[in-house]
């Protein structure tokens, strides 16, 4: 997703009292494409965007995908960063870590490890139903028919907004952060000596619990939180506590959170 992404979480950030900012990643919205772009490089993206916005401390979000650039960018920014949150995170799984995943997430994890270049076959079919107004009101018409709640429906909605913001440039920077989310990550987790808090969903099927789990362990301060009744959706389940969590750090210099998809 875009940093559009993040409007589901307006409301709590709020609440919480909070400035969430949530940028474009390169190649996403109007973010320039990176063709050399890195899980580390994210870091130094938001170091730029930080002392543009005269921030001298904040916190780190990141959700799904977004996680392992959060990671990055926590250990490049560690003397900066006050706390750091993880959404269904994502990443390189081993065969422990995929049991009960969905074929369709089997397949674009395996192409984005094995044959990176084959995904952009997925992703264009994505981009094409979505970036097309009327095809992606068709989608998340029948999208939001499977939806429990309201609440979940104004949720994709702004999720398939965020996502179709991500793709209008093309599919290319899609096809890029998969293969550098889910081979193996660059740096080591034993150098994040922040505190990292965790949210998973018992359910989750596209990044399923154990893979958090095995964060968590790797993490030298890590705190996992699960919801034993979500999906990939634990965000949106949880996002009061999620952001209560992080703005609790206000109090050790905090009050911003930088949140990436």
């Amino acid at each position: 997703m875009s940093g559009l992404g993040a409007a589901g979480y307006d409301q709590a950030a709020r609440a919480a009292g909070l400035r969430l900012i949530s940028p474009d990643k390169p190649g996403y919205g109007a973010s320039d494409y990176q063709p050399r772009r890195s899980l580390a490089s994210w870091g130094d993206d938001l170091a730029m965007l930080a002392g543009h916005l005269g921030l001298d401390r904040f916190a780190l979000a990141g959700e799904s995908g977004g996680a392992p650039f959060t990671l990055a960018a926590a250990r490049r920014l560690a003397d900066r960063v006050s706390v750091v949150g993880l959404i269904a995170a994502g990443g390189p799984m081993n065969r422990a870590d995929r049991v009960g995943m969905t074929v369709n997430a089997r397949v674009m994890n395996w192409l984005a490890r094995n044959a990176p270049k084959l995904n952009t076959i997925r992703v264009a079919a994505l981009r094409r139903e979505l970036v097309s107004a009327d095809s992606r009101e068709r989608a998340l018409h029948r999208a939001t028919a499977e939806a429990p709640d309201a609440t979940h429906a104004a949720a994709l909605r702004i999720e398939f907004e965020a996502i179709a913001d991500a793709l209008r440039p093309g599919s290319r920077a899609t096809v890029q952060e998969l293969a550098l989310i889910k081979r193996q990550w660059t740096f080591p987790l034993s150098e994040i000596k922040l505190p990292v808090h965790l949210w998973h969903g018992a359910l989750d099927r596209n990044a399923p619990i154990a893979f958090a789990r095995s964060l968590a362990r790797e993490l030298p301060v890590a705190t996992l939180h699960v919801s034993a009744t979500s999906g990939h959706d634990v965000g949106l389940d949880r996002a009061g506590e999620v952001m209560s969590v992080l703005a609790s750090t206000r109090n050790r210099g905090s009050q911003r959170l930088s949140a990436t998809h």
